[in-house]
């Protein structure tokens, strides 16, 4: 009896061990393949973008090919900003009224698996959310169409590549369009500009213009009358000076000695003053006898 129940319990125990070893072993291969499910995520796989539209273009055919030359803008975290594509068209006919078309962001498996911090749906849904909407109305012929898709659903981008791709038109028999650009992260982006504030060009003030100091004019005379000249101011006290006629000398009749003054008034003056002396003495001498 003490043999069968030991029998029977080591055959339980040896089955607890077995179930442990299988339940560690599918955990192990659910990490394992992990990898390979994100591997096998495909840019632009789900159709449409987050939340965003399909690509409607209103019954017209149209095939669009994106260039390789895509460009993308960063900030200094390694946040995408902007992305920038080319893409080129070919359309039969003319496509009708309200035709869009939509392009969104999608990432490829390196960007997952490099910024995703584990969540990888949580980023794949972030990325696919960035979308616009094309305005194709009236496109005929063949032609290149610039496209700006700005990120307003933030993500990091510092490893692996986010691509542009197109969504497809809704329904079975709505048109699908493969083509992707080249895939970009922020160690190969553009720095996002600064914006650089316009100069102002600085309009010279102008020189004002002197006003002329009008040049004095003679007092108005009335019409038909000859005006007065004004007369020219001369000195306090002096006569104009000008230049006179010379009169005519008279002769003189006189006797004169080499043309000066005559001297017979002299001589009589002497001759008159030696009589009255003359005169003088006698009567003195004539008195001085009477006397003795």
């Amino acid at each position: 009896m003490s043999n069968t129940f030991t029998l029977t319990q080591g055959r339980t125990n040896r089955s607890l061990v077995l179930i442990a070893a299988m339940a560690a072993l599918a955990l192990s291969m659910a990490f394992a393949i992990r990898p390979s499910i994100t591997a096998a995520f495909t840019p632009g796989e789900n159709g449409h973008p987050n939340g965003g539209p399909y690509s409607d273009l209103k019954g017209g055919t149209a095939t669009f090919t994106f260039q390789q030359n895509a460009t993308l803008t960063c900030d200094a975290g390694d946040n995408a900003s902007s992305f920038t594509f080319h893409l080129d068209y070919s359309v039969t006919g003319t496509l009708p009224a309200d035709a869009t078309l939509i392009v969104y962001l999608s990432p490829n498996n390196g960007a997952i698996q490099g910024n995703s911090g584990g969540n990888d749906a949580a980023y794949i849904a972030a990325v696919e959310s960035n979308w616009t909407p094309v305005n194709v109305e009236g496109l005929s012929g063949s032609g290149t169409i610039d496209v700006t898709v700005p990120v307003t659903s933030p993500f990091q981008l510092s490893s692996g590549g986010v691509l542009g791709v197109i969504a497809s038109e809704a329904g079975a028999e709505g048109q699908s369009w493969s083509s992707k650009t080249n895939s970009l992260n922020c160690t190969e982006a553009e720095a996002t500009p600064t914006p650089t504030p316009t100069p102002v060009e600085e309009t010279p003030s102008p020189t004002p213009t002197p006003t002329p100091t009008p040049t004095p004019t003679p007092e108005e005379t009335p019409q038909g009358s000859t005006p007065t000249p004004t007369p020219t101011p001369t000195p306090e006290q002096s006569v104009e000076a000008g230049t006179g006629t010379p009169a005519p000398s008279q002769p003189n009749t006189a006797m004169s000695v080499n043309g000066g003054p005559s001297p017979i008034p002299t001589l009589v003056f002497g001759l008159i003053l030696l009589a009255s002396l003359g005169t003088l003495a006698y009567a003195n001498v004539k008195t001085v006898r009477n006397r003795g």
